[in-house]
Protein backbone atom coordinates (compact mmCIF):
# COMPACT_ATOMS: atom_id res chain seq x y z
CA UNK A 1 0.00 0.00 0.00
CA UNK A 2 1.76 3.09 -1.06
CA UNK A 3 1.26 6.08 2.06
CA UNK A 4 -0.48 9.50 1.70
CA UNK A 5 2.08 11.48 1.32
CA UNK A 6 1.03 14.58 4.46
CA UNK A 7 0.70 17.47 1.71
CA UNK A 8 -1.72 19.39 3.83
CA UNK A 9 -0.16 19.38 7.15
CA UNK A 10 3.45 20.13 5.87
CA UNK A 11 2.02 23.09 4.08
CA UNK A 12 0.44 24.15 6.73
CA UNK A 13 3.75 23.49 8.90
CA UNK A 14 5.27 25.84 5.80
CA UNK A 15 2.81 28.72 6.62
CA UNK A 16 3.30 28.40 10.16
CA UNK A 17 7.03 28.69 9.62
CA UNK A 18 7.50 26.29 11.52
CA UNK A 19 10.26 24.28 9.96
CA UNK A 20 10.67 21.58 12.30
CA UNK A 21 7.09 20.33 12.18
CA UNK A 22 7.06 20.19 8.54
CA UNK A 23 10.35 18.28 8.64
CA UNK A 24 9.31 15.77 10.48
CA UNK A 25 6.55 15.23 8.90
CA UNK A 26 8.23 14.61 5.54
CA UNK A 27 10.76 12.57 7.86
CA UNK A 28 7.70 10.31 9.38
CA UNK A 29 6.43 10.04 5.73
CA UNK A 30 9.84 9.11 4.65
CA UNK A 31 9.68 6.02 7.30
CA UNK A 32 6.70 4.87 6.07
CA UNK A 33 7.23 5.17 2.83
CA UNK A 34 10.40 3.35 3.34
CA UNK A 35 8.17 0.25 5.15
CA UNK A 36 5.92 0.10 2.94
CA UNK A 37 8.31 -0.16 0.36
CA UNK A 38 10.26 -2.98 2.14
CA UNK A 39 6.64 -4.79 2.11
CA UNK A 40 5.72 -3.90 -1.46
CA UNK A 41 5.75 -6.58 -4.44
CA UNK A 42 6.73 -4.55 -7.58
CA UNK A 43 7.44 -7.34 -9.54
CA UNK A 44 3.37 -7.54 -9.43
CA UNK A 45 1.57 -4.65 -8.56
CA UNK A 46 1.93 -1.21 -11.03
CA UNK A 47 4.91 0.93 -10.71
CA UNK A 48 2.75 3.99 -11.34
CA UNK A 49 1.55 4.90 -7.81
CA UNK A 50 4.86 4.94 -6.47
CA UNK A 51 6.05 6.88 -9.44
CA UNK A 52 3.40 9.45 -8.89
CA UNK A 53 4.31 9.46 -5.06
CA UNK A 54 8.11 9.78 -5.57
CA UNK A 55 7.09 13.02 -8.24
CA UNK A 56 5.12 14.93 -5.66
CA UNK A 57 7.05 14.32 -2.19
CA UNK A 58 9.99 16.10 -4.57
CA UNK A 59 7.39 18.87 -5.61
CA UNK A 60 6.80 19.26 -1.47
CA UNK A 61 10.47 19.07 -0.81
CA UNK A 62 10.86 21.83 -3.23
CA UNK A 63 8.10 23.74 -1.35
CA UNK A 64 9.37 23.78 1.41
CA UNK A 65 13.07 25.02 0.24
CA UNK A 66 12.04 27.53 -1.84
CA UNK A 67 9.81 29.05 1.41
CA UNK A 68 12.94 28.36 4.01
CA UNK A 69 15.21 30.64 1.44
CA UNK A 70 12.30 33.16 1.24
CA UNK A 71 12.43 32.93 5.25
CA UNK A 72 16.23 33.51 4.93
CA UNK A 73 16.28 36.25 2.38
CA UNK A 74 13.39 38.35 4.04
CA UNK A 75 15.64 37.63 7.77
CA UNK A 76 18.93 38.90 5.82
CA UNK A 77 17.24 41.77 4.44
CA UNK A 78 15.59 42.76 7.89
CA UNK A 79 18.77 42.40 10.12
CA UNK A 80 20.85 44.97 6.81
CA UNK A 81 18.08 47.20 7.01
CA UNK A 82 17.92 47.29 11.29
CA UNK A 83 21.62 47.78 10.96
CA UNK A 84 20.84 51.00 8.34
CA UNK A 85 18.82 52.24 10.93
CA UNK A 86 21.13 51.93 13.39
CA UNK A 87 23.92 53.35 11.66
CA UNK A 88 21.36 56.25 10.87
CA UNK A 89 21.03 56.81 14.79
CA UNK A 90 24.06 57.01 15.57
CA UNK A 91 24.76 59.26 13.15
CA UNK A 92 21.80 61.68 14.60
CA UNK A 93 22.87 61.39 17.87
Amino acid sequence: MVPVLPTAHVRAAIDADDWGLANRLLGEHQRALSDALAQANLSHESTAPWHDLLLAQRALQEELRVARDHAAQAADKLNRDQRGARGWLRELA
